[in-house]
């Protein structure tokens, strides 16, 4: 998808990074809609600046993912609007439908809602062809304690052994026993910026014609691997810093 050049920059600073010399910030307005051959946000009630990772990876074994979050001082979540901080997604999932519009969920997605972050699950069931979508919620962190102050996530997915471990500035706040995943896709990967889904609920509630405030999200120390300790430098900190 494309972007427009205030969405994304690549910041060196050293004093404002959480680790190393460079950090990633991300700036999403009203009418930041973008598609591509596969998938047109603009006409399905969405707007994102988003990277997606790559290789993708086959869901086996176990998966780890951990980065560093900080929002902006005048960030506000957009309840009911959703407003997603990371993801991880699947190729070749499940689908389905939501409010009307083709649905394809993710695994995990963390997000603001309610001037909370949440650790959101989807709990998937059903066919791969009519999914049904229960997304359980796990609150990580009161909002306010994440404007303009540096904030550490990694969560581990065990796909063999059917449980997800969540961890906050390098602090265990959730174990889930639960399998990650009950369809197999082709593999996985982790997305990470701003995503807005179902803008115009937001727009419903403040007024016609309303327009969405902007919102500034900042990132660093992205990893993944297959153990906690080659994620999470506050359990490990011999990590080196990515830069």
């Amino acid at each position: 998808m494309g972007q427009n050049s205030y969405n994304y920059e690549y910041i060196k600073d050293g004093s404002v990074a959480r680790r190393g010399q460079f950090y990633q910030r991300f700036e999403l307005k009203d009418g930041d809609c973008f598609g591509d051959d596969g998938w047109n946000d603009c006409e399905n009630d969405r707007e994102r600046v988003e990277f997606s990772s790559r290789p993708t990876q086959k869901p086996s074994g176990t998966e780890c993912l951990a980065y560093s979050i900080k929002l902006d001082k005048d960030f506000i979540d957009l309840h009911p609007t959703n407003t997603d901080l990371g993801q991880v997604h699947q190729k070749g999932g499940p689908k389905g439908s939501a409010s009307g519009l083709k649905s394809f969920p993710p695994l995990i997605q963390i997000g603001a809602k309610r001037g909370r972050l949440i650790f959101g699950w989807h709990e998937l069931s059903g066919s791969s062809d009519n999914v049904i979508d229960k997304k359980r919620e796990y609150p990580l962190i009161k909002l306010k304690h994440i404007k303009g102050k540096w904030t550490d996530i990694s969560f581990c997915l065990d796909y063999e052994n059917k449980r997800m471990d969540v961890w906050l500035n390098g602090t265990k706040v959730h174990v889930i026993n639960k399998s990650p995943i009950n369809f197999m896709p082709e593999s996985t990967y982790f997305k990470y910026g701003i995503y807005r889904s179902f803008i115009s609920r937001y727009q419903k509630e403040i007024g016609k014609g309303a327009k969405l405030p902007t919102q500034i999200v900042y990132y660093d120390e992205i990893r993944r691997g297959n153990s906690i300790n080659e994620v999470d430098f506050n359990i490990n900190p011999d990590l080196i810093p990515v830069d």
